[in-house]
């Protein structure tokens, strides 16, 4: 399909680091006064998991390592009318960033991009088509690379950072 003289294109997707997020427009807005109440007092706690937004923004599922400090109790006890799930992690979402960032630097000709699974539970591993067509297939091709944590592989390229 050819694009139309003065077509904008669309901005590419913000880079975003622990603790931040991306409201989107329209629907309720409690549940992101409440994960800016949540990041204030522990945003960039290791603890801390990726939290998840039910589609119609009144749910929130509070993703955390052990048990939440006092002050994020608090910030939860008084959800402002959002229902509130704390979900713990099996592994701190500190670790798995760490871990993940240590298999892209250690290993970059296996594995082309890491990132901790929203629930805590492990990586998700993207490796390249090409060195999984070779090894049999995507686990087949990480069964060298050692780690801490379940790895869950997927063929895929990364894309490029901007």
């Amino acid at each position: 399909m050819a694009a139309r003289k003065g077509a904008k294109r669309a901005a590419p997707a913000p880079q975003l680091g622990r603790g931040e997020f991306v409201a989107w427009p329209g629907g309720p807005t409690a549940v992101y006064d409440l994960l800016e109440r949540l990041a204030a007092v522990a945003g960039d706690s290791p603890d801390a998991g990726t939290h998840g937004i039910s589609l119609d923004r009144t749910r929130l599922v509070v993703r955390w390592f052990g048990e939440p400090p006092a002050a994020v109790q608090a910030v939860l006890r008084d959800a402002g009318g959002v229902e509130v799930t704390v979900q713990q992690t099996a592994y701190r979402p500190g670790d798995l960033a760490v871990e993940a960032d240590r298999l892209v630097a250690g290993h970059p000709d296996v594995v082309a991009a890491a990132t901790p699974r929203p629930e805590g539970d492990g990586i998700e591993v993207l490796v390249p088509p090409a060195v999984a067509e070779a090894a049999g297939g995507a686990e087949q091709a990480l069964a060298g690379v050692p780690s801490a944590v379940p790895l869950f592989a997927e063929v895929g390229e990364a894309l490029p950072r901007t």
